[in-house]
């Protein structure tokens, strides 16, 4: 790879990820949106029994926790998730 090409395939890289991190987001969001029970409280499921201990429910949570996109509650043998936009950003 000569110069010129670096800087291209670098930008190419940079939006491969971003595109991966939208896609991986979507999905966990949709996860709890769809396996989720939900309650009175607008983007709140609840999560108990099996559920959490299943591998992937845990990985969406860890996803969207990194990601600034939920907060995680525990209440006795339940997981409370409320999505929302819990950035840096969105508090400025």
């Amino acid at each position: 790879m000569n110069a010129d090409q670096k800087p291209a395939r670098q930008f190419a890289e940079k939006l491969a990820d971003d595109r991966a991190h939208r896609i991986a987001t979507i999905a966990a969001e949709e996860f709890v949106r769809c396996n989720g029970l939900s309650t009175d409280t607008p983007d709140q499921f609840v999560f108990h029994g099996a559920d959490l201990a299943d591998e992937y429910f845990q990985d969406c949570i860890a996803h969207l926790k990194w990601a600034g996109q939920c907060v995680v509650f525990e209440h006795d043998e339940e997981l409370v998730v409320l999505l929302g936009d819990y950035t840096m950003e969105s508090l400025a």
